[in-house]
């Protein structure tokens, strides 16, 4: 490699470590206090308040409310049709709740500039699979959404989402209570330049016939191209506390760029956190856009129960080794995994299809078989003070804290160690058994392990190992 070469790889990893350290000034463009910013403003002279206290229908108060009123709601309202949102306004609830038996988007958003506070939604519950929704704001492409908020706002029960966005600029999900819920608790399509921030999302249940579920998404839709359907982008998503979505994904970003995953605590997923890849538009079996320079910072991720799925996935397009597909791109940093790695290739941390990527500083405690797992196709990977600390076996096979599993990797593992738990099954520190693989290790640890480096001939270098 040359020395310009070299100069813009330390530059990048550099600038990728202040955005680790930063990641709402970095990422999003500008510093981002969420509960600052889920405060509706106060009315102007020019606003005006409206009130359901006489109305029959609730519908006919937001349609006869002036622009950028404030609409309160002091009752106990149960809709059959959406509650339909076509004008700047807080929808402010003050004592009052909005329920529905139908599976419906009950409060329906289709204007920019509105807030919906304190909002009490209850739907037809998550056990069966359906359309229902708590709170759905849609924009499109051409035209989207901005400055879309809901915050505080309790919403269970629904067969789909929480609240779901739909090409929005500008938004907040900020202090809401998400619960039971079918599909995923937030999820946003196309959204740009927002943040979902202390949010306490749990029980997601997937019924039948869903094939997934997520505590909170960010992704694209798949049918069509990034003109129509752009990555979701710049936005940050922090503090939330999101549990209990046993059968798929705590939080997850398909294809998104610069998504700043910071300091959630996430348990009970089969898999904690996942930036994948998004589908090819014309080849519903292939990937194609890869997730860029997004950040997994400061997170916790736990399971208490055994069985397949990684704590953290970085996965990019393609399907097969060395896929030419586009790479996945970021860094996860500072991140604590405790238990995962179950499945045939599955770990605290799994890796494949990358370019770039750092792995920094991150814990992974009380797994079984690998503490990391990098998978195949990782270009330029970077390992630096990881720890892999009591590792389970998974039946007879011997654990290992890095495995490099097959081929195509250049990696370069520096001060990484291994930590022994109260029980001391055999444990490599580092696994690469296929020769096409460029592995260099330096200053690691691995005294703790029975075997500190297994690895066919010319396909690891080490310097000053313990």
């Amino acid at each position: 490699m040359r020395i310009d070469d070299v100069a813009r790889t330390l530059t990048r990893r550099a600038a990728l470590f202040g955005a680790a350290a930063a990641p709402g000034a970095v990422l999003i463009g500008r510093p981002l206090s969420a509960r600052a910013a889920s405060v509706p403003p106060a009315p102007t002279s020019a606003s005006r308040s409206a009130s359901d206290i006489d109305a029959t229908r609730l519908q006919d108060v937001l349609d006869q409310a002036h622009p950028h009123a404030v609409v309160d709601v002091t009752r106990r309202w149960t809709l059959a049709e959406p509650l339909v949102v076509d004008q700047p306004l807080t929808l402010r609830f003050a004592g009052g709740s909005v329920a529905t038996d139908r599976d419906i988007d009950l409060v329906h958003i289709r204007s920019s500039l509105v807030r919906v506070v304190d909002a009490v939604l209850d739907g037809p519950g998550a056990e069966h699979s359906g359309l229902g929704r708590g709170v759905r704001a849609t924009g499109t492409a051409k035209a989207p959404l901005r400055d879309v908020r809901v915050t505080r706002a309790r919403v269970h029960g629904f067969p789909h989402d929480g609240v779901l966005l739909e090409h929005c600029e500008g938004f907040v999900v900020d202090d809401c209570d998400i619960a039971d819920v079918g599909y995923a608790g937030v999820l946003m399509f196309s959204c740009v330049r927002g943040s979902v921030t202390g949010n306490r999302i749990r029980r997601v249940t997937q019924p039948a016939p869903y094939p997934n579920s997520y505590g909170i998404e960010a992704v694209r839709a798949t049918t069509t191209g990034l003109d129509d359907s752009p990555r979701s982008s710049r936005i940050l998503i922090a503090d939330n506390h999101v549990s209990g979505v046993p059968y798929w994904e705590g939080i997850d970003t398909h294809g998104g760029s610069s998504i700043a995953i910071v300091r959630n605590r996430v348990e009970d997923c089969r898999v904690g956190i996942a930036v994948v890849p998004s589908k090819d538009e014309s080849d519903a079996s292939a990937t194609k856009y890869a997730p860029l320079d997004c950040s997994v910072v400061d997170n916790v991720v736990s399971r208490s129960t055994q069985g397949p799925g990684s704590g953290i996935i970085v996965r990019g397009a393609g399907e097969t080794v060395g896929s030419a597909a586009e790479r996945a791109t970021g860094i996860v940093l500072r991140n604590t995994v405790t238990g995962y790695g179950d499945g045939d290739r599955d770990a605290g941390i799994l890796v494949y299809l990358t370019r770039g990527v750092v792995l920094a500083h991150n814990r992974c405690t009380d797994g079984v078989r690998r503490g990391v797992s990098l998978y195949h196709s990782n270009e330029d990977l970077t390992l630096i003070g990881n720890v892999v600390a009591g590792l389970r076996p998974q039946g007879t096979a011997t654990s290992v804290a890095v495995d490099v599993r097959a081929t195509a990797n250049t990696v370069v593992l520096l001060d990484n160690r291994y930590t022994a738990g109260a029980t001391a099954p055999p444990v490599y520190g580092v696994q690469c058994r296929q020769a096409d693989n460029d592995v260099v290790l330096v200053a690691n640890d691995w005294r703790a392990t029975t075997t500190p480096v297994v690895a066919t001939a010319g396909a690891v270098t080490r310097y000053r190992e313990e």
